[in-house]
């Protein structure tokens, strides 16, 4: 959500300088701050609406193709002649010892 904020009110120099003359007006004022802040709420609330909405409408379209097609039945013996990937890590090259200064070797005889 503030991706899509930041992208309406940069859209135009005007718009930006609207919002940020809102906001400096909203950080001196109580009443200003109240109203921004309810502006924001009911912004925020349409747009959770909006994506309920648009999830729904998105399940009830993928629900109902796939009803009515047929699955296409799995071959086993494809499945299970895949093997497991196994990672490889790179040797860093420049791994060496530290340097310390000190001889641990015998300092502990």
């Amino acid at each position: 959500m503030p991706k899509q904020f930041v992208m309406k009110a940069t859209r135009t120099p005007l718009s930006f300088l609207m919002v940020c003359i809102g906001l400096y007006f909203a950080a001196h004022s109580f009443f200003a701050a109240l109203l921004v802040g309810y502006i924001v709420f009911m912004w925020i609330k349409k747009s959770i609406r909006d994506a309920q909405r648009a999830d729904a409408e998105a399940s009830d379209a993928k629900a109902a193709p796939t009803a009515a097609t047929p699955q296409p039945k799995v071959d086993e013996s494809a499945t299970a002649t895949v093997t497991p990937i196994k990672r490889q890590y790179a040797k860093s090259p420049v791994v060496a010892p530290l340097k310390t200064g000190t001889d641990d070797t015998s300092a502990g005889l």
